[in-house]
């Protein structure tokens, strides 16, 4: 009898491990609770971060990002650089700010 309760909790334990293993473990992200404004919140940041490299007049890459119309037109491929933190050069930007331009592309991204 000994040995029969022994089996069925390795069984057990073996059980739970499996199921365990195979749960997604990633957290999905938090709800954007804010709308921030392009002119007052995103705007300040893309002058502040990309501006000396990617304006009109010198641009990187061919990356123009001063006004709206310019920071819509990159934006994915902004947002992805900002995120894996390979842009700015000067350093990963800050999560509240990773999160805030998030959360103004998950608004839809409006000119506000």
């Amino acid at each position: 009898m000994k040995l029969n309760v022994t089996y069925a909790f390795v069984f057990c334990l073996f059980v739970e491990g499996l199921f365990s293993c195979s749960k997604d473990k990633t957290m999905e992200p938090l709800p954007c609770e804010a709308n921030p404004s392009f002119e007052t919140e995103i705007k300040s940041i893309f002058l502040n971060n990309c501006y000396d490299c990617h304006q009109l007049n010198g641009s990187n890459a061919g990356v123009i990002l001063e006004d709206y119309e310019s920071i819509k037109l990159n934006l994915d491929h902004s947002i992805e650089e900002i995120s894996i933190g390979t842009m700015p050069p000067s350093g990963k930007l800050n999560d509240s700010i990773i999160v805030l331009l998030n959360c103004w592309v998950e608004n839809g991204a409006v000119n506000n």
